[in-house]
């Protein structure tokens, strides 16, 4: 009982701390315990960085006690302190309302306890203490304006004074640097469908002049609202070429071997997303959900299989619009996928996993948001070819410069196709499976067949420091989910798995184009 005695007293404290200071000075004790509940107090050390600029963070900060310096950053090194905050007041505030880069930084001076508030967190509270904590919101950001506005008619008027006293000499305007614009690549005779990869062979090398890439992006502040729209609007993406064209002997007449014909519908995600939307479709009358390509060919039938494939191995894509005309950057997305898919599998036989959906296609899944920003930033994915452009993770990259990562854009991509619920779970989560509430078993052995593939050098690009396979979120699931493998020394385990892996490498990392 004592530990609970103590976290209440420090709870109790807290809550007197922050009925000291004005933005809570409307707030109750229930309210207040509320507010805390929903949010995370911090205790910081002077000289803690707390707002880093330019970075993207839905955040509120309201300074519990302490101080901290708002400042900017100049020429890479110097920083101008704008002023300094104490108890009571509050910073962050725009990452209510937008999600916009900060504009400056912010640094603890001396010790400080904070309270971080996150929106999407706070809209889970009561709607009362929603409605009192942003009227006090409002308050302050129209305390704040008046205070702008009154400033900016101070030195509107030192400006005016100035120029009447002081004549001064024009300032000579200097032209604009003409800016180089980008030569454009010869491109190389159109490459032959993907053979096989040699079994034992070592993945595929990308090898590019760098001086042949498209300058890097512009970073985003793009509106989440208006790139979902782009994403849901537009479910046209592009069909591996070399799948289509070996696709074509099987849409015309009786199909004679329909395994072959369901395999190399799947080794292509939008096909294969294709195939589950129209089987799922009310055309149909199902009363289960089909979550496999053989399941939608039974459903479908043979013919009607035929005419959707047929649409679209008809349509014309541009193979110098997908990822900047690079075909490398395109073939080693569609190796990962299929890659990712199989390494999935095996990780289920080897574990003896029991899980009801589809893990292959979950696996060639995983990815399908990239294709979709491929679309909203050309630009994009052709940095992956430079060895220094990831300087954290693909993620954090993606949405700074597209505004959403691929995660995101394949949920929405996959929610508007109407794909099955597990799937979409494991596009959202396969980077952050300790965030998964569902399908957690599945995005977490998707998590695992992903590094072991990035691990085997079957990757797209340059995709950041690559992430340690024993430390992995997923071992955590699977030892949860599946009480057998809890005893399992994971260390071993991955030695013996790459041993398995390394034999059968020659298939996992091909397409049956053969």
């Amino acid at each position: 009982m004592k530990p609970k005695q103590e976290s209440n007293t420090a709870f109790d404290q807290q809550v007197n701390f922050l009925k000291k200071i004005s933005f809570f000075q409307d707030f109750d004790d229930h309210e207040l315990k509320q507010l805390l509940a929903v949010s995370r107090w911090l205790k910081v050390p002077p000289g803690t960085l707390i707002i880093k600029e330019d970075t993207l963070e839905k955040v509120f900060y309201i300074l519990v006690k302490g101080s901290v310096s708002v400042f900017i950053t100049v020429d890479q090194s110097q920083t101008i302190e704008l002023t300094t905050l104490a108890t009571g007041d509050t910073f962050g505030e725009m990452a209510l309302v937008s999600e916009t880069r900060r504009t400056a930084g912010v640094k603890t001076t001396s010790e400080s306890y904070i309270l971080m508030v996150e929106p999407d967190i706070l809209n889970q509270a009561s709607v009362f203490l929603q409605l009192k904590f942003y009227r006090r919101f409002c308050e302050i950001l129209v305390t704040r304006l008046i205070a702008a506005n009154k400033r900016m008619g101070d030195l509107s008027s030192q400006a005016a004074e100035s120029s009447a006293s002081k004549q001064t000499q024009p300032r000579p305007v200097v032209p604009p640097r003409p800016q180089q614009p980008p030569q454009k690549k010869e491109t190389a005779p159109p490459p032959d469908p993907l053979p096989a990869q040699t079994p034992g062979a070592p993945p595929r090398k990308i090898e590019v002049n760098v001086s042949e890439l498209p300058p890097a992006p512009k970073l985003m502040a793009v509106a989440k609202a208006k790139i979902k729209r782009r994403i849901q609007s537009n479910l046209e993406l592009a069909v591996n070429p070399s799948v289509s064209a070996r696709l074509a002997s099987f849409l015309v007449g009786d199909c004679e071997d329909i395994r072959k014909f369901s395999e190399l519908i799947s080794c292509d995600p939008m096909l294969s997303a294709k195939v589950i939307q129209q089987a799922n479709s009310s055309f149909y009358r199902r009363t289960t959900t089909v979550n496999s390509v053989p399941h939608a060919m039974v459903t479908m039938g043979i013919k009607n299989l035929q005419e959707v494939i047929a649409q679209e191995t008809m349509k014309v894509f541009n193979e110098e619009e997908l990822f900047g005309g690079f075909g490398q950057l395109a073939d080693n997305f569609w190796l990962h996928s299929v890659a990712v898919g199989r390494i999935a599998e095996l990780l289920r036989d080897t574990i003896r996993i029991n899980i009801s959906e589809d893990v292959y296609l979950a696996g060639l899944f995983h990815d399908l948001g990239k294709l979709a920003l491929d679309r909203q930033q050309p630009l994009f994915y052709p940095q992956l070819l430079r060895p220094d452009f990831i300087e954290k993770d693909i993620c954090t990259s993606e949405q700074e410069y597209i505004g959403i990562d691929h995660a995101q854009a394949g949920y929405w991509l996959g929610e508007k196709m109407g794909l099955p619920k597990p799937y979409l779970d494991v596009m959202l989560m396969h980077h952050t499976p300790e965030k998964a509430r569902e399908n957690v078993l599945l995005t977490g052995l998707i998590h695992l067949a992903d590094l072991f593939a990035k691990d085997k050098g079957m990757i797209m690009g340059k995709e950041g420091p690559p992430q340690s396979l024993s430390t992995a979120f997923g071992w955590i699931i699977v030892q949860e989910q599946h009480r057998p493998f809890i005893d399992v020394n994971v260390d071993n385990f991955i030695r013996s798995f790459k041993v398995e892996l390394e034999r059968t490498w020659g298939e996992m990392s091909s397409l049956p184009l053969t």
